[in-house]
């Protein structure tokens, strides 16, 4: 939002009143704040914010004082155009010039750190502020575009009350349970974490896979457990596999997470121009545009390895029912080159949390798989407590 600041108060909205009267009576520096996004990404989920005001004495070019917040945390999809609240709480430190680019970028990982540390500790009560639930219902309110998936498969919402609905696998099929691994610290910084760069769960992560195994201890029995052979992937399959002592355990390399090239462990605010012209590529069909040069990968690259190692994991497992912790490229991916009327340059708008799960039955008689073996059933389930925002 830009607010003039010669304009009189009765030509402003209260929202931009509100943020001039902030900006005017607080000094610059960085801020730490809640901030939940009407009809966001995620429903009404409050988010951990690093918040940026000033001048951005770094740069020479900036001539007005502006208010930059950073959500720490990955989404899946754009919400361009959809109204942010945020919850400023705390003064962390003054508006700083540094000599290099590469000064502030550490600086401003720094500081998403330590306010991720702030809000998930001392301030992690005002999490539940009302002011950062009860939307107003807006007079025209935004419609974000539909996902293309949704007629004949379930998504986005509870685990539990999804698999209850579904249907056993037809003969010939095996279901697969492909879930995403659970939030990392990588995630909660806000970096580019691929399938060259190693990143553990967090305490959210580790208890998002906790309440994964507990719900599923009550609706299906895995007869296989497997995951790609990163770190996250392994250690949230590891916390389910506790609870189904008798599944066989499977690490599958080819499994892991599409690899960024030069930018692994990038922090993606500060690659935000390169990672829209790629989705730009994907979306109008250069499926075989990389991420980060040649040393990274593109959805083409991606979905032939992860086709090719389900096919040699499944083969002949009819009947059984198969747990498979991934990646979200890996699994926006496989969804989007197998749902009916998507397409691979559609994987973007495929929805997928931390330790969510899709469901999807394969025809496993086939050794070489192809789209036509895939039937997805339900996309982004999630278990606990996640599952009643």
């Amino acid at each position: 939002m830009q607010v003039r600041w010669d304009a009189a108060p009765q030509d402003l909205t209260e929202q931009e009143c509100a943020i001039r009267e902030f900006a005017e009576t607080h000094r610059a520096g960085i801020y730490c704040a809640w901030g939940s996004i009407e009809e966001g990404v995620g429903g009404q989920v409050v988010h951990k914010v690093a918040m940026s005001m000033g001048w951005n004495p770094t740069f020479s070019d900036v001539q007005a004082k502006t208010v930059e917040p950073w959500i720490l945390q990955r989404f899946d999809q754009d919400f361009y155009g959809c109204h942010l609240r945020l919850l400023v709480l705390a003064y962390i430190r003054p508006e700083l010039k540094f000599e290099t680019t590469e000064q502030l970028k550490r600086e401003i990982a720094a500081d998403g750190e330590f306010c991720a540390a702030a809000l998930g500790s001392e301030l992690l009560a005002f999490q539940a502020d009302p002011f950062l639930h009860s939307w107003p219902s807006p007079a025209n309110p935004i419609k974000l575009e539909p996902v293309p998936m949704l007629e004949g498969i379930i998504v986005s919402t509870s685990l539990t009350k999804a698999l209850q609905e579904l249907a056993p696998a037809p003969p010939g099929h095996v279901r697969l349970f492909l879930a995403r691994h659970g939030e990392t610290t990588a995630n909660e910084k806000g970096l580019l974490c691929g399938g060259d760069h190693e990143s553990d769960l967090n305490s959210n992560g580790e208890k998002q896979a906790e309440e994964l195994a507990q719900e599923l201890c009550t609706l299906v029995a895995p007869d296989i457990i497997g995951s790609s052979s990163q770190r996250r992937a392994v250690r949230s399959a590891d916390l389910v596999a506790r609870c189904f002592p008798t599944s066989t355990r499977l690490v599958v390399d080819d499994l892991c997470e599409m690899r960024y090239g030069l930018l692994e462990g990038a922090v993606i605010a500060d690659v935000g121009v390169e990672m829209k012209s790629i989705a730009k590529a994907w979306r109008d069909g250069n499926l075989e545009e990389r991420v980060g040069g040649d040393r990274g990968e593109s959805p083409k690259d991606l979905v032939d390895r992860v086709v090719r190692a389900l096919g040699k994991s499944l083969h002949q497992q009819e009947g059984k029912a198969v747990l498979l912790v991934c990646h979200s490229w890996v699994n926006k991916a496989l969804i989007a080159l197998v749902a009916p009327g998507m397409g691979l340059q559609k994987l973007l708008d495929v929805p997928q949390r931390n330790c969510a799960v899709n469901v999807i039955d394969v025809d496993c008689r086939h050794a070489d798989l192809s789209p036509s073996h895939f039937r997805v059933l339900a996309v982004d389930l999630v278990a606990g407590s996640r599952a009643r925002i």
